[in-house]
């Protein structure tokens, strides 16, 4: 099943990373929870984001859900937003752009040659603030957005609280 060669092949590509966890959320690796700490050169320093990742039953052909549980402070990842919706902007699991590309960016939506692992590297890469998944000019959480562009130092302040009030054990 190409949903048990996807989980093994993303359990293996971060098997030496200690910033990312992959495993199941319950019985089948058709549901993942994956957490990724944040790195010390970040305001998510020694937070652990926690993600729900389920795959669809025509999996590859439809794109993963995926769900940020954590609540944090972020431009591209709205905590707001209920469980069951995106809470996260990112082309590559919107079920609107499925084989479409953004002209203007270049972004890919979601296609049956994308994996697990494409997933888990776009959003590790939100966490740890690596453009172009870290992209305030395109926000999800708008206000976010707007003070990591005007105000860094604010912006980075407010993620460091929410980081340490929600990330942190």
């Amino acid at each position: 099943m190409r949903e048990e060669t996807d989980y093994q092949e993303s359990v293996e590509a971060f098997n030496s990373n200690k910033e990312v966890l992959i495993e199941p959320w319950g019985m089948s690796v058709d549901h993942i929870r994956l957490t990724i700490k944040g790195l010390p050169n970040t305001p998510y320093k020694g937070g652990k984001f926690i993600f729900e990742i389920k795959l669809p039953e025509n999996y590859p052909f439809s794109p993963p859900y995926a769900y940020c549980h954590t609540l944090l402070w972020h431009p591209n990842i709205d905590p707001s937003i209920p469980p069951g919706k995106l809470n996260i902007c990112l082309d590559l699991i919107n079920p609107d752009l499925v084989g479409k590309v953004d002209q203007t960016t270049g972004a890919s939506g979601w296609t049956p040659a994308k994996t697990l692992t494409n997933i888990i590297e776009a959003l590790r890469a939100m966490i740890h603030m690596e453009p172009p998944f870290y992209n305030p000019g395109d926000p999800l959480n708008h206000e976010a957005g707007e003070q990591a562009l005007r105000s860094p130092e604010r912006f980075n302040k407010q993620a460091r609280d929410y980081t340490k009030k929600y990330a942190m054990d």
